[in-house]
C-alpha cells in the first residue's frame, strides 16, 4: 500500500488549462476521503502520520488547490472559487460520492463544496470541519490576536510561525510542534522519487501573489456583504442535512474556538469535539486520537 511518503503524484487537466496535482492512497474500501489543507499549505506539507493513519482504513485523496503546490493555474481569490475548482477536480477524476476533511481554510472550502455541489455530479456523504469557521454571521468572532496576519504572511515559513499559530505556548506544545515539523520532512525525493513542493509563496518567489489571493478568500469569507448566497455558508448551514464532525483545539489562536461551537449549533446533524491543551493545530498534536474519532465518525 502506498503511503504519504511514497505515493506518486497524478495529474488531471481541465478544459481551461489548469492542471490539478493529486494523490490517491490507502485501501480501496469505503467512500474516498478528500483532504483539503490550510492557508499556504500544500499536500506535501500535510502531516504524514495523520494521512497514513486514515489511509490504513480507507481511500484518501490529497490535492493541491489550483495554482498551489504542484497544481498549475491561478490561485482562487474567493472560497467559492476554490470550492468550484475542487468540485471540477472531483468530477474530472470520476468521483461521484466523497467524504471531505477540511482543515482551516480547507474547512471553509469544504463547507461550500457540500453546500454548492450538484448532486447529479458529486455528492458529499459526510463532512469533517477542523479548526475552521462558518462565513460571517451572528456569534462569529475574529481572532483577538493582531499579529496573525503578520505570522501567516511571513516571507519565509519556519517552525516558529507554527509554534505561534498552531500550538499552545507550553512545554507540551513545543514538543508537539517539533515532532510535527520533523514529520513534514518524511516525504522527499528519496522516498517518492519526486521533489517536494514548498509552501505557497515561500520566499515570495511569486511576489506574494498566491498568499494575497488566499488572504482575499479569508477576507471575503469574514464579510457579511461578500459572503452572501453561494459565496457563504452561515445562512445555509441549517440546510446541510449530512452528518458533520466539527473539531478544534481548546484555544485556537487563529480561528477562535467559539466559532466551532457556533458552527456545530448551525448544522442539524453535527457533533463537536474540543481537544484539551491545544490550539489550531490540535489535529497534529493529537494525531492518533483525532484520526480515531474521524474514522469512527466516517464508519458509523
Amino acid at each position: 500500500m502506498s503511503t504519504h511518503q511514497t505515493a506518486k503524484t497524478q495529474y488531471v487537466d481541465t478544459t481551461h488549462g489548469t492542471k490539478f496535482a493529486y494523490r490517491r492512497l490507502g485501501t480501496s474500501s469505503g467512500t474516498p476521503l478528500v483532504v483539503l489543507t490550510h492557508f499556504r499549505g500544500v499536500m506535501d506539507k500535510f502531516d504524514p502520520l495523520l494521512i497514513n493513519t486514515l489511509a490504513a482504513s480507507r481511500t484518501v485523496i490529497t490535492v493541491d488547490y489550483a495554482g498551489v503546490g504542484l497544481s498549475t493555474g491561478e490561485v482562487a481569490t474567493t472560497v467559492k472559487q476554490s470550492a468550484d475548482d475542487i468540485l471540477e477536480f472531483l468530477h474530472l477524476i470520476g468521483e461521484t460520492e466523497v467524504d471531505v476533511l477540511g482543515f482551516s481554510l480547507g474547512g471553509m472550502v469544504a463547507q461550500l463544496i457540500a453546500l454548492n455541489a450538484d448532486p447529479a455530479r458529486v455528492r458529499v456523504r459526510k463532512l469533517i470541519l477542523a479548526g475552521t469557521t462558518p462565513s460571517a454571521g451572528a456569534g462569529i468572532v475574529e481572532s483577538p490576536h493582531d499579529d496573525v496576519g503578520t505570522w501567516a504572511g511571513t516571507q519565509n515559513v519556519s517552525i516558529v510561525v507554527f509554534q505561534t499559530l498552531f500550538f499552545p505556548k507550553s512545554r507540551e506544545g513545543a514538543a508537539a510542534s517539533r515532532q510535527w515539523w520533523d514529520r513534514l520532512n518524511e516525504r522527499s525525493a528519496a522516498t517518492s522519487g519526486e521533489e517536494s513542493a514548498t509552501w505557497l509563496s515561500e520566499g515570495f518567489h511569486d511576489g506574494g501573489k498566491g498568499l494575497q489571493a488566499q488572504g482575499a478568500q479569508i477576507g471575503s469569507w469574514g464579510s457579511l456583504e461578500a459572503s452572501e448566497g453561494l459565496d457563504g455558508s452561515f445562512a445555509r448551514l441549517a440546510t446541510l442535512k449530512i452528518p458533520v464532525f466539527v473539531a478544534n483545539g481548546h484555544d485556537d489562536y487563529m480561528v477562535p474556538t467559539v466559532n466551532s461551537f457556533v458552527l456545530q449549533q448551525q448544522v442539524p446533524n453535527g457533533q463537536l469535539i474540543v481537544y484539551p491543551n491545544s490550539g489550531h493545530g490540535f489535529l497534529f498534536q493529537y494525531v492518533a486520537l483525532f484520526a480515531q474519532h474521524t474514522l469512527l465518525f466516517l464508519e458509523a
